[in-house]
């Protein structure tokens, strides 16, 4: 038997309900036990129930009928209490002398009948009777020692409940339940009694199999447990690092923005510097053109008032012909002051950075070196199938300065592009998620940093493009000026148009012209329902809009005044894409499925078909130049096309 204070914790004695040691321990079903008056406690609580949770781990049981009383006494802890205190160094009394009413320390114990001995007991009186002679009395220090733990444990008998004065030494295996040697002869005769060892050998057996099944659900529930934790333990790891990315972050943009503030300063410092050689300048003119105007005054009234009126007669011509002079020329424009309005600084939360945004009122005009604007070679490239003489925009990557093409992040993508004028293009980079503006002259690119940008459109005054929807206004040096929401379709012009237009949902397009927004409402006489799919527009030169709806498969011609006058219908399997149009308000339709360009008039008679595919596969954009002159984008080239050459 192993030693009990070695494998017995005071918690294992303990009551979880009371946190005392158990008095008359109660055992449930589930095995969890209680103090008889804890069990009765918690379930006085629900009287009105047959049945009542563990407070441990919930598990309903039925309470009987004679209470905490009939549940099964737990017997193994409170023999194991009776044997730990009987085996601690406390204060302990003699049992003999307590029945005389003397407190008298005990300082033996009886082995055979566990009484508690003083001295006088312990010599003279316990042993003096024929039934107590051999009782074996040893001292209490060595039992609090350990040196009989065995030996007492091994004595600790269960009372029978049916007859008090035998204990339970046997195990009936008919009925399944410990028994004394009077339960044998009276109730359980006939029935297969063995002995308590040999029972619990066989118990021991049979109970291993399902120990060792249990001992695996256990492992099983471990490894779950171990999981959770590895999986809270990587949760709280990734939450360390996010957050460490968070600060990273953070701090790049923070830096972003102070390297931001720095470069506007830089800006506004040279903008300053500049308008203030301007006005140096223009001080020193009027200052040198003054002392002219002072000096001559100041002679002509000297000779006047000084001289005779022979000398005075004698110049009358030259005074006569400088004063007429001097009032003939019109330098009062040049003796205006030129008025500088420092430029506004905003934030922009599309890029994080500061913008440096000049006032309308500002009316000093950029020097050549204050453009930069991006550029790009172009080459001529000559079709062998169709001898075609086309102008091709080669792609040269760049941000905001000239750089290497190997420098791009990504390979180029170019979906849409428009004129600015003969000589110079802007285009939107989708690859790269930037718009970029193009000139023939020179090698060098400006963009600035666009999100998922699909069209642009060029304007007098600058450049717009549609991000979602959103369409965002840039002026000619691409410095973002206004942007709104809500657009279904940007309506592309001619570079010279001073307005900007675009659908807003599916019947209204807004017109800005300066800074007002005008709303004109579609409408179609005789028709309830027009537009369904509405993916490209275009403004021609005579204010008439056309737009491309992809469901139903035409060109709607819009009236100034939002009047739907007719559809044109492209070829049943295709869609009509981007448009573009003439001087001549002859409309050009991309087909991106048959790589063709159609050509129809305001009217909507066809002109023609031009087959681009050899050089110009796939056109996803059409911007038209100085009558014929076609530029064309196919995501890998920007094409400049003459189709007067094509039949």
């Amino acid at each position: 038997m192993a030693s009990v204070k070695s494998t017995i914790t005071e918690e294992f004695l303990t009551c979880s309900s009371c946190f005392e040691i158990y008095k008359d321990p109660k055992t449930l079903p589930c095995l969890h036990s209680f103090c008889k008056d804890c069990v009765n406690n918690f379930t006085q609580e629900r009287t009105s129930v047959c049945s009542y949770p563990c407070p441990i781990c919930k598990e309903s049981f039925q309470l009987p009928k004679d209470g905490a009383d009939g549940l099964k006494t737990n017997f193994c802890l409170k023999n194991f209490i009776e044997f730990v205190i009987s085996t601690k160094k406390v204060r302990k009394l003699c049992s003999f002398c307590l029945l005389k009413d003397e407190n008298i320390d005990a300082t033996s114990l009886c082995l055979t009948c566990k009484d508690l001995l003083c001295p006088e007991c312990a010599d003279h009186r316990h042993r003096s009777t024929t039934l107590t002679f051999h009782h074996r009395v040893v001292p209490l220090s060595e039992v609090t020692t350990g040196k009989y733990d065995d030996e007492i444990r091994s004595k600790q008998q269960i009372p029978c409940s049916q007859h008090k004065e035998e204990d339970l030494r046997f195990f009936c295996e008919t009925c399944d339940v410990t028994v004394c040697r009077e339960c044998i002869f009276i109730a359980h005769q006939n029935h297969r009694c063995i002995d308590s060892s040999e029972a619990r050998k066989k118990m021991e057996d049979n109970m291993t199999s399902l120990l060792k099944s249990l001992r695996q659900k256990i492992q099983t529930y471990q490894n779950a447990e171990e999981k959770a934790v590895n999986s809270l333990t990587k949760i709280e790891n990734e939450k360390k690092e996010m957050n460490e990315r968070l600060e990273k972050q953070m701090n790049d943009i923070i830096q972003s923005m102070v390297n931001s503030k720095k470069r506007i300063e830089e800006e506004l410092n040279e903008f300053v510097k500049s308008r203030e050689n301007i006005l140096h300048q223009q001080e020193e003119y009027i200052e040198s053109e003054r002392k002219l105007l002072d000096e001559t005054y100041s002679f002509c009234s000297n000779i006047l008032r000084c001289g005779s009126d022979i000398e005075i007669l004698s110049m009358k011509k030259e005074i006569k012909e400088r004063l007429s002079k001097l009032q003939a020329e019109n330098n009062g424009e040049k003796c205006n002051a030129v008025e500088i309005d420092l430029p506004d600084i905003k934030f922009c939360d599309k890029i994080n950075c500061f913008q440096m945004v000049r006032k309308s009122s500002d009316k000093e005009t950029n020097t050549p070196g204050d453009e930069k604007i991006a550029f790009i070679n172009k080459e001529m490239k000559r079709d062998e199938n169709d001898k075609t003489a086309t102008q091709v925009f080669q792609k040269r990557p760049g941000t905001f300065s000239v750089i290497d093409e190997e420098k791009e992040p990504k390979t180029p993508h170019y979906i849409s592009a428009a004129w600015i004028d003969d000589n110079t293009v802007a285009v939107i980079d989708q690859g790269n998620q930037s718009l970029k503006l193009l000139s023939r002259e020179h090698s060098v690119i400006k963009s600035v940093a666009t999100s998922n940008c699909t069209e642009v459109s060029s304007f007098k005054k600058g450049i717009a493009c549609k991000s979602g929807d959103i369409i965002h206004i840039f002026n000619s040096s691409l410095e973002l000026q206004k942007s709104f929401s809500a657009v279904t379709t940007l309506l592309t012009c001619h570079p010279q148009s001073t307005e900007v237009c675009w659908m807003s949902g599916l019947n209204k397009i807004c017109i800005l012209r300066n800074n007002d927004v005008k709303e004109i409402a579609i409408y179609e006489p005789n028709r309830q329902s027009h537009f369904r799919n509405p993916r490209y527009g275009h403004v021609l030169i005579n204010s008439t809009f056309a737009v491309s709806d992809w469901d139903e498969k035409c060109v709607f011609l819009i009236g100034k005044s939002g009047c739907i006058a007719r559809r044109k219908y492209i070829d049943s399997n295709s869609r009509p894409g981007p448009i573009s149009s003439d001087s001549s308000c002859n409309l050009y339709v991309c087909d991106f499925q048959s790589d063709s360009i159609l050509i129809f008039s305001l009217g909507g008679a066809t002109l023609r078909s031009v087959k681009i595919g050899a050089i110009a596969p796939n056109p996803q954009s059409i911007s038209i130049m100085s009558g014929k002159l076609a530029l064309i984008t196919n995501g890998r080239s920007i094409l400049e096309v003459d189709l007067n050459n094509f039949c």
